[in-house]
């Protein structure tokens, strides 16, 4: 009779659909790939969530009304339970005998219940986040310092003593990655990740794609066969054939249906919302679906002011992409302006990819779907908001990067109404978000790369925002 390897985790484990140029994978989805036919993998992992946050999913009732004795849980959290929000932190340091750890929440919600129903758990430390330069952070390892309420951790340290505590199977995915990064160097792990486009500058940093999860899945399963986890080591077979690691040559794999976005300046207006005078509306970006009224709201006002809200997690501005809702006006790159208006937060969701504010960019999509890292732009807006008293003051993409500008003095809360403006300069751009300083260092740019004959001047919100824009004021000097 087949015995059951259940997988809970985070994104670095679960699966994908994506339409990345090299697609996410979680190692989560190679394991069967090194295992029998008396093992079935039962890969539940979950893109962004915690061990808090998973406990509220359907796929949380599935393993707990699931699992048998026999069976086995792979257990790969961490990545998450690091971020600095109330729904998915837990505390990295601490002992599992202490409620709001991350050994406590392990223990409670995974280990404990995989005890009561005769199934063998095993913990898995987090995968590394990849190093550009070879250079190791913190954050990298899962290390993080206090962020205000936040104390932050070693996580993978807590899983190691956990492990330890309780007797039970560590796979050390945190230090087995890291080894084999080191080993290989920055210019070759650049293509164990996912690459939303086909440039590698838009490369993944966290998630792997399907060469990537197929080596993260032979290191976990290699190291289970290598301690001798009863009744699951000896189903363990192929190894021999990919070692002493699997080749890039034989599995690295670029998407067949990949197509990678084309500018056009000739824009039809958006069939979804309505245009009010000189601003249009328009969704696009890393948005996962075709944008809809039941997640973007966009609406003109009355009293001329304009009303952009995103909820259900839709959207982002990331390292790797961008997705936002727009209202949007055409300015010919010539001119110069000074484009303005007061924009009050009306709610957002702790979040560090949530952003709001005014843009100005180098190219304009309409109701687009699209992973792919887009044209150039500067914005005056904060980002980074779960350094709750320290976010980022404004921010841009140049050539495909994010740069910050700075950090502002304080936090900015639902309910307040702030200034934002972006003037146009014979260098590039100078960007203001409330009362902070303004930024133009790094922003000295022109915004021509895509379209060298115009500008899209935009109000904007990304991810779980609702902003509303009033006196809105664009002057061409």
């Amino acid at each position: 009779m087949s015995k059951n390897l259940w997988v809970v985790g985070d994104s670095t484990l679960s699966s994908f659909e994506d339409k990345y140029y090299l697609p996410r994978y979680g190692y989560g989805t190679k394991l069967q790939e090194y295992l029998d036919d008396e093992i079935i993998v039962k890969n539940i992992a979950l893109s962004g969530r915690s061990s808090k946050s998973y406990t509220t999913e359907p796929e949380y009732q599935t393993l707990l009304s699931g699992m048998k004795k026999d069976d086995y849980l792979i257990i790969g959290f961490g990545h998450n339970d690091e971020k600095t929000e109330n729904d998915r932190y837990t505390q990295g340091e601490g002992d599992y005998l202490t409620q709001g750890t991350f050994a406590f929440s392990l223990y409670n919600n995974y280990i404990k219940k995989a005890h009561e129903a005769g199934c063998t758990p095993i913990l898995c430390t987090p995968i590394v986040r990849r190093s550009p330069d070879g250079k190791w952070n913190g954050q990298m390892l899962h290390v993080t310092a206090p962020v205000g309420e936040y104390k932050g951790g070693d996580y993978p340290k807590a899983i190691r003593d956990l492990a330890r505590q309780l007797n039970i199977a560590l796979v050390d995915m945190t230090m087995m990655t890291k080894e084999m990064y080191d080993r290989l160097g920055a210019d070759e792990t650049l293509y164990l990740h996912a690459w939303p486009s086909d440039k590698a500058i838009s490369v993944d940093n966290t998630h792997t794609n399907v060469w990537g999860a197929r080596v993260n899945a032979y290191l976990c399963l290699s190291e289970i066969k290598n301690i001798g986890v009863e009744g699951l080591s000896n189903h363990i077979t192929g190894l021999e054939n990919d070692a002493p690691m699997p080749s890039k040559k034989k599995y690295f794999k670029p998407s067949e249906t990949y197509k990678p976005t084309v500018f056009d300046s000739n824009l039809s207006d958006s069939k979804i919302w309505e245009k009010s005078g000189i601003w249009k509306p328009s969704v696009f970006g890393d948005i996962m679906d075709m944008p809809t009224k039941d997640t973007f709201t966009l609406e003109a006002l009355s009293d001329n002011s304009f009303h952009i809200a995103v909820c259900g997690n839709v959207g982002k501005i990331s390292a790797v992409s961008d997705g936002i809702a727009v209202y949007y006006t055409k300015v010919p790159v010539k001119d110069d302006f000074i484009f303005s208006a007061s924009m009050k937060i009306n709610n957002y969701f702790l979040n560090d990819q949530v952003s709001f504010g005014l843009m100005v960019r180098d190219d304009m999509y309409i109701d687009k779907v699209t992973p792919d890292i887009l044209g150039d732009y500067v914005a005056a807006a904060p980002l980074l908001l779960t350094h709750e008293n320290a976010p980022a003051n404004c921010f841009a993409r140049k050539s495909g990067k994010l740069v910050y500008g700075g950090t502002c003095t304080r936090g900015y809360k639902p309910g307040e109404t702030v200034k934002v403006q972006i003037e146009s300069t014979s260098d590039g751009y100078a960007c203001t978000f409330g009362d902070e300083t303004t930024i133009t260092g790094g922003f000295d740019f022109k915004l021509t790369a895509l379209d060298p004959e115009n500008v899209y001047l935009c109000m904007f919100a990304a991810r779980n925002a609702d902003v509303t824009f009033s006196d809105v004021r664009l002057d061409i000097k």
